[in-house]
């Protein structure tokens, strides 16, 4: 019996175990983005990237070639006993399992806790205008997530900042503004959260394929960001 596809609406709640994890999608594209320059393992010089919500990406790697619309998504993680709350672009494939991050930030807001989105004292107490947060694994601090077509499998998990021995880079917040967001869901739901308008450089830790799930794919070898720029969404209670 055919099923009708249905985009749905849930925040990702981990545990220690496995993570569950479904998709946001807004009816409308709107104006969130993540605009950067990159210098991954394999190029001599930087690349201008953007990606925006609503977008459609063509991926070509050496197992699959096909296009990946980009939708939001929001997340809470548990790295080596930190909850990060992660928010940025997802992308989606209808009729295939591999959907992740494209390019995102998890924060570590002091109070998170599992099953719960962070409430508007955690959030306006954590993102406010002037403030800078460094990159890297510990307490106020973020995580960027980032996948690019290298590698084999291509674009299948994303490298991560919290992969690097030495951590580097930081967040910088400009503008933080009053937002709603509407999705796509049964029945449909709309959260209220903050717009925030950052600018960014750092470094993330190429991802290595490892024996095990839950290890750790650390190193010392970064891609790096510069010139970064971005405006996301952060839902609160």
């Amino acid at each position: 019996m055919k099923q009708i596809i249905r985009l749905l609406s849930v925040l990702c709640i981990v545990s220690c175990q496995k993570p569950d994890v479904e998709v946001r999608v807004t009816q409308e594209k709107a104006d969130f983005y993540f605009r950067f320059e990159v210098k991954d393992t394999v190029s001599e010089d930087y690349q201008y990237v953007d990606y925006t919500l609503g977008d459609s990406i063509w991926i070509s790697d050496h197992r699959d070639s096909s296009y990946h619309y980009l939708t939001w998504r929001n997340e809470l993680e548990d790295i080596n006993g930190i909850y990060y709350f992660q928010t940025g672009l997802s992308d989606m494939r209808f009729y295939s399992p591999h959907t992740g991050s494209v390019f995102g930030f998890g924060f570590s807001i002091p109070g998170l806790e599992p099953g719960k989105i962070p409430t508007l004292e955690m959030v306006e107490g954590f993102f406010y205008p002037g403030r800078s947060i460094p990159f890297g694994l510990g307490p106020e601090k973020v995580n960027a997530l980032l996948r690019l077509p290298i590698g084999n499998p291509a674009f299948l998990l994303a490298s991560q900042t919290v992969f690097l021995y030495e951590p580097y880079g930081e967040l910088n917040i400009k503008k933080i503004e009053e937002y709603t967001m509407q999705y796509r869901s049964l029945p449909e739901e709309v959260l209220r959260g903050k717009r925030i308008t950052c600018v960014f450089e750092g470094g993330i830790g190429i991802y290595k394929p490892q024996p095990s799930v839950d290890a750790v794919s650390y190193t010392d070898v970064a891609i790096d960001l510069r010139n970064g720029k971005a405006v996301f969404f952060i839902p609160y209670e």
